[in-house]
């Protein structure tokens, strides 16, 4: 009684569970269907064989996965259109066992001739059949990606028939979905007769509203017809319990009426579910009479459909609120405070655009600023999050719109600006670097909110250009035959503070057989301005650098980068900036991380570069977020274990740097414990033999500054790992120390941060 009444009655202070033993194995036989109807027709004979689950995912929910770059990979096995999938799960004490018991499954749909679509796949492979469960539970956030006002409604979200009745309950319902002129999602415990049906309507007109009324009583009453009920197992509440009287009839349903006041004469118990429920469509988020401000963008939101709907994406499913897994919401995982989740944002943007709690309906409120601030941009959401809600996006459009009503601050402007201070003090760098390990710098770190504990990079005296030069000097008296250009993009801390990360690229690119050019006219990528919401500065550098790599990527020539956040904007952020440029497409799709490409050339055979024969060393890798959510480390993992390192992936989400953000004074402690969640004790874990690389500037500084390790770029990595006759210093008339060794600049500072040359 006190469970089917669902807190309604009483609250439960204590429980005692019984446990099952966990299975010792599991197998997954994948079944292919072209028709829905047909594949619930197959349900009871498959139970026959004694499943311990059986689930689907119908056509919507398999193309919406498939768009999805988080999660496209793990449905990789199915094949085709089918208009619904099946997983049949068995336990199992050996494989053997599970092998039989797959056999006996697909033996027994042949002889109760029930065809699929194509031939059933058996997996037995653990992580393959964890990639399979994750989509199916991230099924509800996957299906709310659909774009536009459209949203898969919960109109039929738990109903649940007897199995034998699967299949006349769904083709009834398919008949009813064509009636009210939609289409529907389907996903479902087939074992257990529970469907989530969700037919697409828009809330947000009153004929909407009435169509999810219509469609909700039509359900009702075909469930009642084949002995079924409307919550299987997520409960009535304010969605279905107004149908209660509908599916009990009158006497029952107020014999539950007379029991509720009983029990709960004052009505506290979880007021309006169950009995005395308000119609469904008193408490909708949106409804008809709901109106968001569509702003004028500075970004291209038209295919979110507008900034609004971009925010609306967000549907309070609350995976970014997950610990110790992936990398959404680093500042979540550090607060535990809802406003510092993805949903809290989006609920807040909702808000500002709605006119809802806040006191201003506009994108210039103090208390959303407030709400975003500890968002780093990481842009994890847009993988991780179902739905791809892009927050990094969205605060840089949100920002642009504050710092448009109320002035962009001195620190923004510096930290966006960084390349052209960074050129400026290029020719003073032994000043400059003299000044910082003085502390000298502390007036200037005061005056912008910077951490006082945080070192800031130094400034290499001889920058990546100036060793380009000599080194192409000394390429002019060898002759070489090469298989094509690769263009190097040198971002501003390669250039100016790393210039060993750009040899180490040129070093590789070479040794793949290409002649590397560098654009020394090109400018910033912008990234920098847009985590500042200076963005139109950004468009105008980007404008600079379509202009200069546009021939190159029409011409098939790669552009090669070692910076994520730089190289990765080309192919991310651009879009957004010039979206009606169709070179922006084209050097998107020209563009790579310098360990994404050669990854590349190796899987297809095509390397060409001679690594050293003897065992490479241990590594630590860990990615850069944008890298994360863009390409994956899989690419790098890939070409590290091609050079012969034993490698292994960090495992942990942000480092906690994200650019400035580390750097800010008031963000210092909260980028710590981000860092202190996985990544440092992952490198604490590590022997001092075992190289610590990383893909990102902010990676590197994070980790030197707190665990005291000395890192190396992954393009360092390989460039060590290049046999003797088939790197760059080989190539050269005479040697150069300079470009292997660091600087004395850049060992005082290793000395300083206790980690080596940087």
């Amino acid at each position: 009684l006190l469970v089917s009444s669902e807190g309604t009655l009483a609250t439960l202070l204590e429980i005692t569970f019984n446990l099952v033993p966990r299975p010792t194995q599991t197998g997954l036989v994948l079944l292919q269907f072209e028709e829905l109807v047909a594949s619930m027709a197959a349900a009871p004979a498959i139970l026959e064989t004694g499943p311990s689950a059986v689930e689907l995912m119908g056509r919507m929910l398999v193309n919406l996965t498939r768009s999805q770059p988080g999660f496209a990979s793990q449905i990789s096995m199915i094949e085709g259109d089918p208009a619904s999938v099946l997983f049949v799960e068995h336990y199992g004490e050996t494989d053997a066992e599970l092998e039989a018991k797959t056999d006996r499954l697909k033996a027994h749909l042949v002889a109760r001739g029930i065809p699929t679509a194509v031939e059933p796949l058996t997996i037995l492979d653990a992580k393959r059949q964890e990639d399979l469960w994750s989509v199916r539970k991230a099924g509800l956030g996957l299906l709310m990606s659909v774009r536009g006002d459209h949203k898969p409604i919960p109109v039929i979200e738990d109903v649940s028939v007897p199995v034998e009745h699967l299949a006349e309950y769904v083709g009834a319902i398919e008949e009813l979905v064509a009636a009210h002129g939609t289409t529907a999602a389907y996903y479902a415990h087939a074992s257990a007769g529970c469907l989530h049906i969700r037919p697409l309507i828009n809330l947000k007109t009153a004929s909407g509203v009435q169509t999810m009324v219509d469609m909700a009583h039509a359900a009702t009453d075909l469930a009642s017809r084949y002995g079924g009920v409307m919550s299987g197992e997520h409960g009535d509440g304010l969605q279905r319990s107004e149908l209660n009287e509908r599916i009990f009839g009158p006497e029952l349903y107020a014999a539950m009426r007379e029991f509720k006041r009983l029990w709960d004469p004052r009505g506290l118990m979880n007021p309006g579910k169950k009995v005395d429920a308000p119609p469904m469509t008193e408490n909708l988020r949106f409804g008809p009479t709901y109106r968001a401000n569509e702003p004028k963008t500075y970004l291209d939101f038209r295919a979110e459909g507008g900034f609004a709907r971009a925010v609306e994406m967000c549907n309070g499913a609350a995976v970014c609120r997950k610990l110790k897994a992936g990398a959404m919401c680093p500042s979540f995982m550090a607060t535990r405070d809802e406003k510092d989740s993805t949903r809290g944002r989006a609920n807040a943007l909702r808000d500002a655009l709605a006119g809802d709690s806040l006191d201003r309906s506009d994108l210039a409120s103090p208390e959303v600023y407030d709400v975003l601030d500890l968002c780093l941009s990481c842009k994890a959401c847009k993988t991780e999050c179902p739905s791809s809600v892009d927050m990094a996006k969205l605060k840089t459009e949100f920002l642009a719109h504050y710092y448009d009503a109320h002035g962009t601050p001195l620190r923004a402007r510096v930290f966006g600006h960084i390349h052209d201070l960074s050129r400026l003090a290029s020719p003073v760098a032994p000043l400059v670097n003299l000044s910082m390990r003085l502390g000298l710098d502390g007036p200037v770190k005061k005056a912008l909110g910077v951490a006082p504990e945080r070192s800031l990079s130094p400034f290499a005296v001889r920058t990546f250009t100036d060793r380009w030069r000599r080194h192409q000097e000394r390429l002019a008296a060898i002759p070489r035959q090469t298989r094509g250009k690769a263009v190097y993009f040198h971002d501003t801390f390669a250039e100016y503070n790393y210039p060993r990360i750009g040899v180490a690229a040129v070093k590789l690119l070479e040794a793949a057989g290409f002649e590397v050019v560098v654009e020394e006219r090109r400018a910033c990528c912008g990234r920098p301005m847009l985590s500042k919401g200076l963005v139109e500065d950004a468009r105008k550098l980007a404008r600079r650098n379509v202009e200069l790599l546009a021939p190159y990527a029409r011409a098939g020539i790669p552009i090669i980068g070692t910076e994520p956040s730089c190289i990765l904007t080309l192919r991310d952020e651009y879009r957004d900036l010039l979206p009606d440029d169709p070179d922006v497409q084209a050097i998107a799709s020209e563009s790579y991380m310098i360990d994404e490409f050669l990854a590349k050339l190796d899987q297809a055979g095509d390397l060409g570069i001679v690594w050293k024969d003897d065992a490479g060393p241990d590594v630590l890798f860990h990615g850069h977020c944008h890298q994360k959510t863009l390409i994956g480390v899989g690419p790098s993992m890939s070409v590290l274990a091609c050079a012969g390192c034993a490698a292994r992936e960090s495992g942990a989400g942000c480092c906690g740097m994200a650019g400035s953000f580390g750097y800010e004074a008031e963000h210092y402690e909260i980028s710590r414990t981000i860092g202190e969640d996985r990544l440092f004790p992952a490198v604490a874990a590590t022997t001092q033999d075992t190289v610590v690389s990383v893909a990102g500037v902010s990676c590197r500084q994070q980790i030197e500054h707190f665990t005291g390790r000395k890192t190396k770029h992954i393009a360092e990595v390989l460039a060590e790992r290049i046999a003797p006759g088939h790197a760059w210093a080989s190539r050269a008339p005479e040697p150069v120390p300079d470009e292997v060794a660091p600087t004395p600049e850049e060992a005082v500072h290793a000395q300083n941060v206790g980690a080596g040359p940087a």
